[in-house]
């Protein structure tokens, strides 16, 4: 009985290898490894395209602070009178009372600019001719 009981194993091994040798069982176990080759590489498509996205949200974050910090200084130099005023006077023609307010012009006349004169250089290689 023990004999025909390792017989029935060799032969289950053997029909079991048969069957993983067939052509059939290797043409879906390459198309399985085709499908998780493919799954994998757009997994890493996608991680590299998170890393880019990743990369500009930082840099655009960054420059989203120093905005916040020149707009804070903006606000903090408009929150006092003296800062206001000095707006006030650069953009508007405005003086408090008593003060004159002086606009100063450019000269309408531009100065005519004259070309440089041009030297002409005696070439030594004519002394030889």
């Amino acid at each position: 009985m023990l004999q025909y009981y390792h017989m029935l194993q060799f032969y289950q091994k053997r029909s079991l290898r048969a069957w993983l040798h067939s052509p059939i069982s290797v043409g879906i176990l390459t198309l399985i490894i085709l499908f998780m080759i493919s799954v994998v590489y757009q997994r890493y498509a996608i991680e590299q395209e998170m890393v880019e996205r990743r990369v500009d949200a930082e840099t655009q974050l960054k420059q989203l602070e120093e905005r916040r910090a020149d707009l804070e200084k903006k606000v903090e130099y408009l929150s006092n009178e003296r800062g206001i005023e000095a707006e006030m006077r650069r953009n508007f023609d405005v003086a408090r009372p008593g003060e004159q307010v002086v606009i100063i012009l450019e000269d309408a006349e531009k100065p005519e600019i004259e070309p440089l004169q041009i030297k002409e250089v005696e070439q030594p290689w004519y002394k030889f001719w």
